[in-house]
């Protein structure tokens, strides 16, 4: 008796067009009166409310909930809001004379993403973030007398999910959800690519998995002549060693389309370093490039002797080659951070060291992390980060670059300090 009883004040209560709140209010106290007049055990009453909140839990999750309308219930959104004050010196050296340029600037990223389940194997993402027309940028400075500030289309694609292995992407397109990247050598952390994207993954066991990404993306839209554009490549590896050693490992291969000979006027942000030929200036070379990239965890945790100061280790590299100039033709990086895998809960931190060298003609120059030397090629040095979480999602980072130019005849010289505020919800 008493459970067809729960079933029916249960079932009642799913038909019952109450909002979310009010639903999970309006059973607490169905449940409460059933225990005072003894038709249900303390125990048995917290049962029915866990079991009444998987129920629920589950059908929004499947988009079937009658409390709620049907577009919350295919949505999730995730966002951050960065704060971040920025202190930079750099040097110019031309000859014997040396000029110094000193900036202090406190600056503001915002950024809201969301997730829509269309239909069956179908979604779509899309977000929006702060910052102008900048692809490498989302801050925005603190200036002009309390301006508001842009909020621009970040990206927008369509995923469809053709197997469990296999996922198309098009549109515009997070950069993170595209290629495997352990760095910004290559690709500014805020670029997010426009064009169309494979992703496939297989296990070979239960320790190993091979995947390969590729796609093409479009560069510019051109009025006449062919469209600059870029077509990769990458397949790669996932090895679990152990149950604390991890190694993945990939190759990169870049063709580009219509860039050699591009005037450089048709490039939105590019940092004017790569060569160029004259009337008007050109991208001399073609960028066809050929890499590999490779990242070494080591989970410490099992270690008793370690488990309260190091829980990980990661040794990461990229490297990368230009085939068409015969000099000034490669890029690498080689880093280690250490302390916990991710910073997320209380007290976790993480810190990392990291030298790169971009060369002159490695890569095109509108596409490199923009912090380092302003995003240039034809620059080399240090960059130190360390990140610590004051409280869940709310994490405290200090960015620290020291480069240089590395063949230019004025050399420049940088140092960089960022110190950011970083808030996730």
């Amino acid at each position: 008796m008493k459970k067809m009883l729960c079933l029916m004040i249960v079932g009642i209560m799913f038909i019952v067009p109450f909002g979310a709140k009010s639903f999970a209010g309006e059973v607490d106290l169905l449940v409460d009166k059933l225990v005072e007049k003894d038709v249900l055990t303390p125990v048995e009453a917290q049962i029915l409310l866990d079991e009444t909140k998987t129920a629920v839990a589950k059908e929004i999750a499947e988009g079937k909930s009658g409390t709620l309308p049907s577009w919350i219930q295919t949505m999730t959104f995730k966002g951050d809001l960065r704060l971040r004050y920025q202190s930079e010196e750099k040097d110019t050296t031309t000859g014997a004379t040396t000029t110094t340029a000193k900036r202090e600037r406190t600056r503001m990223r915002f950024r809201l993403g969301s997730e829509a389940k269309v239909t069956k194997g179908f979604k779509v993402n899309f977000g929006l973030a702060s910052g102008g027309t900048d692809p490498r940028s989302t801050n925005q400075t603190f200036q002009d007398n309390f301006s508001t500030k842009g909020i621009n289309l970040d990206y927008a694609y369509a995923t469809y999910a053709l197997n469990n292995n296999i996922d198309i992407l098009g549109g515009k397109i997070l950069l993170k959800d595209t290629l495997w990247l352990v760095s910004d050598l290559l690709w500014d952390g805020d670029i997010n690519p426009e064009g169309v994207f494979v992703k496939g993954s297989l296990p070979i066991d239960s320790n190993t998995e091979v995947f390969l990404n590729t796609g093409y993306f479009i560069i510019d839209e051109m009025s006449s002549g062919a469209e600059p554009s870029m077509f990769t490549i990458q397949p790669g590896f996932k090895w679990e060693v152990s149950d604390s050693v991890t190694l993945k490992t990939s190759v990169n291969y870049y063709a580009f389309n219509s860039v050699e000979g591009l005037p450089y006027s048709n490039i939105l942000d590019g940092g004017g370093t790569n060569t160029t030929s004259t009337s008007p200036a050109s991208f001399k070379y073609d960028y066809d490039s050929l890499g590999f990239t490779a990242e070494l965890g080591v989970n410490l945790q099992e270690d008793a002797e370690v488990d309260e100061i190091i829980n990980y280790v990661g040794l990461f590299g990229d490297y990368t080659k230009n085939a068409d100039p015969d000099e000034n033709n490669v890029g690498y990086l080689a880093g280690i951070k250490f302390g916990d895998k991710k910073v997320k809960d209380p007290s976790t931190w993480q810190a990392k060291l990291l030298y790169r060298k971009l060369e002159k003609d490695a890569w095109v120059d509108f596409l490199p992390d923009s912090d380092f030397l302003g995003g240039i090629t034809d620059a080399k040095g240090y960059e130190f980060i360390f990140n610590y979480a004051l409280a869940k999602n709310v994490i405290l980072g200090l960015d620290y670059y020291k480069t240089e130019t590395d063949i230019a005849a004025s050399k420049k010289e940088q140092d960089l300090v960022q110190v950011d505020l970083l808030f996730k919800f």
